[in-house]
């Protein structure tokens, strides 16, 4: 299998046909070693790009505020090494060691700018993003349901005040009553929410990995897509070096087993 990307240089320069063509080549699809070993070259050279900006920002700001921003420090060390290269249209040093380069769609052209940073926020924003919410609501669970069990109690306090007032005014004192009651059960479903969080958590990060699974899984029988966010993006690899009688690939043996 094999996709065809154009190639401009050839243009206007054949004399044979007598026409101006342009001239394709068929480049066949990158193996799955290939594509896990420049995976592995990115993930070395965006580790680098982070230890970068991590001394930088300790030089600027000290320790302690490295330490406190670690994460985004290296999102932002992931968000420059790969807008510099997938963002700007040129190869990874990764892809670039492996002489593979990112195709998209059907007629194999190079993948769009939309779908170049469709990729970069899924593979570095996505994760901090989600990440960073559970973190919060997982801390504030405590406080929240110490904060909330406060609020209850003097709701129920007032309530009990207002009741000995219904005689005089009772129409303002049943849309307060109503009020608070919609407070109250909005901050019991609110409360709810939060303490069922930390149970929720595993279970979500277990389908997470259970998606993960799947797609590696996939990328060994098809060999298209290594990451899920370039799944998602639809972007795949062709190999645009020199051509070799066998080049490594994985195949799937059947399994005997025998009583």
């Amino acid at each position: 299998m094999g996709t065809e990307i154009g190639d401009s240089s050839g243009a206007g320069t054949s004399n044979d046909a007598g026409t101006n063509t342009s001239v394709r080549r068929r480049f066949p699809l990158a193996a799955q070693p290939e594509v896990m070993r420049a995976a592995q070259k990115d993930d070395q050279y965006a580790s680098y790009v982070y230890e970068a900006c991590r001394d930088a920002f300790r030089h600027l700001f000290g320790t302690r505020a490295a330490i406190y921003y670690q994460s985004e420090t290296k999102l932002l060390g992931q968000m420059l090494y790969y807008i510099l290269t997938t963002g700007a249209g040129q190869q990874t040093l990764g892809e670039e060691y492996c002489d593979i380069t990112q195709v998209a769609g059907s007629y194999g052209l190079p993948p769009t700018p939309a779908r170049r940073a469709l990729f970069i926020v899924y593979q570095s924003a996505v994760p901090y993003i989600a990440e960073r919410v559970s973190s919060r609501i997982a801390s504030r669970g405590i406080a929240l349901t110490e904060s909330l069990s406060d609020d209850l109690e003097t709701s129920r306090s007032s309530q009990d005040q207002s009741s000995a007032i219904q005689a005089s005014s009772p129409s303002p004192v049943v849309s307060v009553s109503r009020l608070s009651r919609l407070k109250e059960k909005v901050g019991r479903l609110w409360l709810h929410t939060v303490q069922r969080w930390p149970a929720v958590l595993p279970l979500a990060r277990e389908f997470l990995q259970l998606v993960l699974r799947a797609n590696l899984m996939f990328f060994y029988f098809e060999g298209l897509y290594y990451h899920i966010s370039k799944r998602a993006a639809g972007i795949r690899y062709v190999f645009i070096g020199k051509p070799m009688n066998q080049r490594p690939r994985f195949f799937i043996l059947p399994i005997y087993l025998h009583e």
